[in-house]
């Protein structure tokens, strides 16, 4: 497991606070070598994260990781803003606040953002030990954290693809699963659909 150094770990209490999460660490996740016997206690930090830029406004978090630099990924939904809220990216801007923020804000230990990418909104993510970004949307996408550019992503079966679902045209989505089999039959491994969270085990190569 990656140790956070006190600080980190303090910052993500407070985001997880700020947004409403349960966040839940182990005593001894906190402590190596000691299992303690009492709950962990976190110390609020108003100060972190700072004031995000471009007048944006977080949404709601649906995925937190922390890469090998101990700088912290946050995973929001943008479109949390209200259309009533974004009037400050109006043109002319009617409002103060606020701008849609991209889906994806990389934010340093001292509470400033460093990087973001808007991607695919989702509900789980992840971050490898080189810097790739991993977030579940109906499959697992990897993003390069540089560029927000996609990567790789998992083969789906088309039913979990945008427009596949509750109202597609039956006769369309008969052909794309048609077609979709015949490159993929029935016995093809790694086929997924509705997959929403995502965990690397890099030891081990699975994910």
């Amino acid at each position: 497991m990656t140790n956070f150094t006190p600080r980190t770990r303090t910052a993500l209490a407070a985001l997880a606070g700020v947004c409403g999460l349960a966040f839940f660490v182990s005593p001894g996740y906190l402590t190596p070598g000691v299992q303690a016997q009492s709950a962990p206690r976190y110390i609020f930090d108003p100060t972190w994260p700072k004031t995000l830029p471009n007048k944006w406004k977080m949404g709601g978090v649906t995925g937190l990781a922390v890469d090998k630099d101990d700088n912290v990924w946050v995973l929001n939904r943008p479109n949390d803003t209200l259309d009533i809220e974004g009037h400050a990216g109006l043109n002319p801007p009617t409002a103060d606040c606020c701008r849609r923020p991209p889906a994806m804000i990389h934010i340093d230990k001292s509470g400033s953002v460093i990087g973001s990418f808007d991607a695919m909104q989702g509900h789980g993510m992840d971050v490898d030990s080189q810097g790739f970004v991993y977030i579940g949307s109906n499959t697992v996408r990897k993003y390069d954290p540089k560029t927000g550019q996609l990567v790789k992503e998992l083969a789906r079966v088309p039913d979990a693809q945008p427009g596949g679902g509750r109202g597609a045209n039956p006769a369309e989505q008969a052909k794309r699963v048609a077609a979709f089999r015949a490159k993929y039959p029935p016995d093809t491994p790694m086929i997924v659909g509705g997959l929403e969270e995502i965990r690397l085990d890099e030891p081990a190569r699975e994910m």
